[in-house]
């Protein structure tokens, strides 16, 4: 995820932003600058008063008592808050105080200057829903929520939430963390971060069964400057969830007709089950997990994708009982991890029957193939998120042996033996 995203400096933007009328301020003097990115044209505390005081009532004509609330505000709150962060600076002409725009790196990003130069919100929502939708992006948590949950393809459970949170700030592995790790961000997120964020229409937050997820309908989402903003990647996210959405719809109903449910979906066609597979294995953040039984399904395109895993800091385990496969893969993919499984992960003897292959990211995504993926007749099922009925059937099966697996390749380093595979 973009280090932006839950940066300090952005933060900073969003507390600045979210006030009516420290916005307004802002962007009055944002529009004096004259040439663009110049300091601004100084302006009185009284004239800003006045100004923020129209654009806050929304009539060009505001009575002293409006001016005066507006000038209390801006004296004693607005300014004073502005100076701290570096954003404006000021000047005394004798009896008049004056206030300009400081250079600062937060007023030269693109979403920032969008922002103030539409302070109402523009088109796509109101003024108030501004308000809201900044207001609950301030929280970096916040932020970093939205972010997860765009790449979930539905609902993920508040515990699971608050772990991949603790995860991503703490810099360590899911699998590293114990509960009275994640337990009092899980807090946080029910009682403060997801009420605040449901509110802004931005999630859908479901207390009874303790689950949230992205609200893709919300046209909070669609304000143009957050396709500028640290936020984009939710943006992106959210089109390819709807885009998504859209295929999937066919082969769900296809699924219903046939007896199926829509918790998980069958893929038909080797050109479409690669597509799934490469896609589960590109969105790996933490661990990839992959079976491959034969050097008809190790690809030099699966290969490449093993790769910029290990590249991105993801855990890449890839088994196979084919010395070939495992030669190739620890040939081409030297920082991934190669097993050698004594049975099946799903509990059936390999020499009886296989399935396939499993591709299994970060606990939450998988695909089990039940042809050769070359042909044109293969087929897959699989399921997203980690409520989903499939994934958790396959984490029951295949976590705890990961488990053991990650425990034995820590092992197998600090004995500097891992010249052969780790059987498994």
């Amino acid at each position: 995820m973009s280090s932006s995203l839950t940066a300090e400096r952005t933060t900073t933007a969003f507390d600045v932003l979210a006030d009516p009328r420290r916005r307004y301020l802002l962007s009055i003097l944002f529009e004096r600058m004259e040439p663009a990115g110049s300091q601004s044209e100084p302006l009185s505390v009284e004239t800003l008063a006045t100004e923020v005081a129209v654009r806050d009532h929304g009539c060009p004509i505001v009575t002293d008592e409006q001016c005066h609330a507006a000038h209390i505000e801006l004296v004693h709150h607005h300014v004073p808050r502005l100076l701290d962060v570096g954003l404006v600076t000021e000047r005394d002409d004798g009896d008049t105080r004056r206030i300009a725009l400081a250079e600062h790196p937060i007023l030269e990003t693109e979403w920032v200057s969008d922002v103030l130069a539409d302070p109402s919100g523009g088109a796509a929502i109101d003024d108030a829903s501004l308000d809201r939708l900044l207001d609950a992006l301030q929280p970096a948590r916040c932020r970093l929520s939205c972010a997860i949950l765009a790449r979930q393809r539905g609902e993920l459970a508040v515990a699971d939430l608050a772990a991949m949170i603790t995860a991503h700030e703490e810099e360590c592995r899911l699998v590293d963390l114990e509960e009275s790790d994640w337990r009092p961000v899980a807090t946080a997120l029910r009682h403060n971060y997801l009420p605040s964020l449901a509110a802004a229409d931005l999630v859908e937050y479901d207390h009874s069964s303790e689950t949230v997820s992205l609200n893709a309908e919300a046209a909070t989402w669609r304000a143009d400057w957050l396709t500028a903003s640290p936020l984009r990647e939710v943006v992106v996210g959210l089109e390819a969830m709807q885009k998504q959405a859209g295929s999937d719809g066919d082969e769900r109903e296809t699924n219903a007709e046939q007896g199926g449910t829509g918790t998980y979906w069958t893929i038909d066609g080797g050109a479409r089950v690669i597509e799934r597979g490469h896609e589960i294995a590109d969105s790996a953040d933490e661990e990839l997990f992959v079976t491959a039984p034969d050097e008809e399904m190790t690809r030099q395109c699966c290969l490449e994708r093993w790769q910029a895993a290990t590249e991105r800091g993801v855990d890449v385990y890839i088994g196979s009982r084919s010395p070939r496969v495992r030669d190739t893969v620890r040939s081409a993919v030297p920082e991934a991890t190669v097993c050698k499984p004594q049975f099946d992960w799903l509990n059936f003897p390999v020499d009886d029957i296989h399935h396939g292959r499993i591709v299994f990211a970060d606990r939450e995504r998988v695909m089990l193939v039940t042809a050769d993926d070359a042909d044109d007749c293969a087929s897959a099922i699989t399921g997203d998120g980690p409520a989903n009925a499939l994934v958790k059937l396959v984490r029951e099966h295949i976590g705890p042996r990961l488990d053991q697996l990650q425990a034995r390749c820590a092992d197998a380093s600090r004995e500097h033996e891992q010249a052969t595979p780790l059987p498994l």
